[in-house]
């Protein structure tokens, strides 16, 4: 395996976080001051949504594309093979909200005049679905690498570990709280997230020791 396929996984988890800034940065705000639909329609009319959205999508598929490289390359210890999975997996679903979640600004219109708005629809009832599962994936992933990662590099998890139970607790608390303003625990979670990818790019996973190097441990030890 030559150093450039070694690495790519660590390459897109980069460039994912760099995006997902530059898109989150971009991102309409909201004040909480009206419902839910208006508070919607305002910010999909807003000229940055698009743009703001689709380098959302394209930090989620990259996301995704960087955890099945790794989990494929088995550059993680066995023990964070499972959670490195689901995290994966759970990403890769995810996606489909964030598209959901860009597509809804067709449905900006139908939104403001009180018509039926599908695709909108489809990303609240998607978010509401994946927002929990994908946090949850992520605590345990991060987790799990907190567990292979030694000294100063368990802070990189613990990033993570705060990025998902934003994820996870952001949209339910929305619902439950509509008048909260609660635009914060979206922003932290998707900030965290990204610091989060671009410091497990840069820091890699832990050295794993080979079959090969054992023996020879042993017998400079003897």
């Amino acid at each position: 395996m030559n150093t450039l396929s070694r690495h790519a996984w660590r390459v897109a988890l980069v460039l994912s976080g760099v995006l997902l800034v530059n898109g989150g940065r971009l991102h309409p705000s909201a004040d909480a001051e009206d419902d839910l639909r208006t508070e919607l329609a305002t910010m999909t009319a807003d000229d940055r949504w698009v743009p703001g959205h689709a380098l959302i999508v394209a930090s989620t598929v990259l996301l995704a594309v960087g955890l099945w490289l790794a989990y494929r390359g088995r550059v993680w210890p066995e023990q964070t093979r499972r959670p490195l999975l689901v995290g994966a997996a759970a990403v890769s679903v995810y996606v489909l909200e964030t598209v959901a979640h860009l597509g809804a600004a067709v449905d900006s219109q139908a939104l403001a005049d009180g018509e039926s708005a599908p695709v909108a629809m489809t990303h609240l009832g998607l978010s509401i679905v994946l927002y929990p599962i994908t946090g949850w994936a992520i605590v345990w992933m991060a987790y799990a690498f907190a567990r292979a990662w030694v000294g100063w590099r368990r802070g990189v998890a613990a990033v993570g570990i705060v990025a998902g139970f934003m994820q996870i607790f952001s949209v339910p608390v929305s619902m439950i709280l509509p008048d909260a303003e609660v635009s914060w625990l979206f922003a932290g979670s998707a900030m965290s997230l990204a610091l989060f990818a671009i410091l497990t790019g840069l820091v890699g996973a832990p050295r794993q020791t080979t079959r090969d190097e054992v023996p020879t441990r042993a017998l400079a030890s003897a």
